[in-house]
């Protein structure tokens, strides 16, 4: 979830050193909430956070989750968004991005489903803890592919993935040549700022059955298909809202990656 309390010294550098010249992606915002859609999420108060305000001063975004533990401190959000001068739309340049990041990637040029390469960068992210200390800093490779109205983000980075007990529960596992796949579908509801959730919908979020964001600019709801892995020692995703695709055709797309 998201808290207003991310206005500090750490942000506000962050937001002169980016802010000046620079206008940020317009689906900054709904890449970090498909990031954290997979982590545990706790209710916690809110207080609204203008979204609009934030993508007009820089190209920073804070977006706060439920606590996670880990060394070093509870990682309850991350700060982050497009490397600069990264983002590209010529397909041959997604090596020379995963160079820059250490990787081994595949990322074909088109799927079998007639999803196509839209454009490509790397994503710089910050977990911070309840005092906005940085607790480990993250580096992404993003890819996106585009079918008509429909986006389906393939994301890569070092390390593995994990899943913990209350996300086992409710994931759909499949195991395909060797290889472990974690395909989740969660239900989404964003809010406009002035606009409170329901009684109804608090429950189903305290459920763990609906996640709630704030700061769009119309109410919607939306299902969030996300298919995960892990493979030599880096951890793959391919996501997307309302991609009205099932665990098996997420996972005919991976196939064709691995």
């Amino acid at each position: 979830m998201k808290d207003n309390k991310w206005i500090d010294s750490q942000i506000k550098h962050a937001l002169l050193a980016e802010a000046d010249g620079y206008t940020p992606p317009a689906d900054l915002k709904r890449r970090i909430d498909m990031r954290i859609a997979g982590q545990k999420k706790e209710v916690v108060s809110m207080k609204k956070m203008s979204v609009k305000k934030v993508a007009v001063a820089a190209a920073v975004m804070c977006v706060l989750t439920g606590t996670v533990c880990m060394a070093g401190g509870k990682i309850t959000g991350y700060i982050g968004g497009t490397r600069a001068a990264t983002q590209t739309d010529d397909y041959a340049d997604i090596e020379k991005l995963a160079e820059k990041l250490a990787l081994k990637v595949k990322a074909p040029q088109s799927f079998d489903n007639g999803y196509a390469f839209a454009y490509a960068s790397i994503a710089d992210f910050d977990a911070v803890d309840e005092n906005h200390v940085t607790v480990k800093k993250e580096a992404e490779l993003d890819v996106v592919y585009e079918k008509e109205e429909s986006d389906v983000f393939y994301s890569v980075k070092k390390g593995a993935t994990s899943f913990d007990d209350e996300e086992l529960a409710r994931v759909q596992t499949i195991e395909q040549d060797g290889m472990t796949y974690y395909y989740f579908a969660d239900q989404y509801l964003f809010l406009p700022p002035d606009e409170e959730p329901t009684a109804e919908e608090l429950a189903a979020e305290k459920a763990g059955t609906l996640n709630i964001s704030d700061g769009s600019d119309e109410r919607k709801e939306q299902e969030y298909d996300s298919l995960w892995w892990n493979a030599d020692g880096q951890s793959y995703s391919l996501a997307g809202f309302d991609l009205d695709m099932d665990a098996q055709a997420l996972l005919d797309m991976a196939l064709q990656i691995r």
